[in-house]
């Protein structure tokens, strides 16, 4: 069956590495059978990560974005991008995310996809945590925080297949996506920070998931700009999570 794949970035303030990956994309493209469709979910960036997008849009027609007029947070980003493919797309497409930074290789994409296909899973994670994952140049304080949210976030919502709830670089089914959002009247996704990811996985819990995980390598040294994720805030807004979803 004949199925589109759409890319799908949130991006604020990347301008540092956005060029980059859009140009590692656009080689992945022109290799990729079916297609590629990039959209960037532009959230009020303030450095020329707007600028960049024009220009790439301009030569390349397979690349578009969505502009927020001001910075409404990853969450935000992400319900726009979830609203958009929801709509335009069908239920046989595939939606992957990443992030905009180039920590994420997208040399893995078509790997991710043909585990979502060939085992008739509604979600592919990459994910540090099962054999093969790893971090590169992230600070151990980051690596302790992402190993206790995972451990947390597993104990109050476990899914089978599943140890990574917080990476961002994930292959869903766009029929399961379209269910889900049905299935929370469009509510999937209320946190406006980092914790929109673990929130995701949280409310697919609930309605039952068949899921599975991909090896990722995250190249946190590619990044070439101070991370935007608060991990006190985000620490807490898990447990606000917990609450909200459990109610």
């Amino acid at each position: 069956m004949d199925y589109k794949i759409i890319v799908g970035l949130p991006a604020y303030n990347e301008e540092s590495g956005l060029a980059k990956l859009l140009d590692k994309l656009s080689r992945l493209e022109s290799d990729s059978h079916p297609p590629l469709t990039i959209l960037v979910v532009n959230d009020g960036s303030t450095d020329g990560t707007e600028r960049i997008l024009n220009r790439y849009a301009g030569l390349h027609p397979n690349i578009t974005y969505l502009n927020h007029p001001y910075n409404k947070g990853l969450g935000e980003a992400i319900k726009t991008m979830f609203g958009h493919v929801c709509e335009h797309y069908g239920e046989s497409d595939v939606l992957v995310t990443l992030d905009a930074d180039n920590t994420h290789d997208p040399e893995m994409i078509p790997e991710m996809i043909g585990k979502l296909k060939s085992e008739r899973l509604d979600l592919v994670i990459a994910s540090r945590f099962m054999e093969g994952g790893k971090e590169i140049g992230l600070p151990v304080y980051r690596k302790l925080y992402s190993r206790g949210a995972a451990f947390l976030l597993k104990m109050f919502f476990p899914i089978p297949g599943v140890k990574d709830y917080s990476s961002g670089y994930r292959c869903y089914r766009v029929g399961y996506l379209q269910k889900a959002m049905d299935s929370y009247n469009k509510r999937l996704v209320t946190s406006r920070g980092f914790e929109c990811m673990a929130e995701i996985m949280a409310r697919f819990s609930k309605l039952g998931l068949k899921a599975g995980e991909y090896p990722l390598v995250l190249h946190y040294e590619l990044k070439e700009d101070k991370s935007k994720m608060k991990a006190f805030r985000t620490i807490v807004g898990y447990f606000h999570l917990i609450k909200r979803v459990n109610s």
